[in-house]
């Protein structure tokens, strides 16, 4: 049985580029689910048809709770990939300063 070279080129091009589907994916899952929930409260909208490209979903204000809950997922999942991608930089280091008297 051989092992996989993790340094070879191609095979981290590839890592490289399925991170980036993910991340893809998942903006537009994202995305999705925010844009049903605005037309449902902010729109006053009784039902609306989610496209992700693969799929169509027809929701409703009664299916409000469960889209609140994928969306903070899709965020979850949006924030994992850009990090995986490195796109993401570290927050700035807070000190407290204590005066010397």
């Amino acid at each position: 049985m051989a092992l996989i070279n993790g340094n070879h080129a191609t095979l981290q091009e590839d890592q490289k580029t399925f991170w980036e589907d993910a991340l893809k994916n998942a903006r537009i899952n994202f995305f999705e689910c925010d844009r049903a929930i605005n037309a449902l409260l902010l729109e006053e909208r009784k039902s609306y048809s989610m496209d992700t490209g693969q799929t169509t979903i027809n929701v409703t204000r009664h299916d409000l709770p469960a889209l609140i809950e994928k969306k903070e997922k899709f965020r979850l999942e949006v924030e994992y990939y850009e990090e995986k991608l490195g796109l993401v930089s570290e927050p700035p280091k807070m000190f407290q300063g204590v005066p010397a008297w």
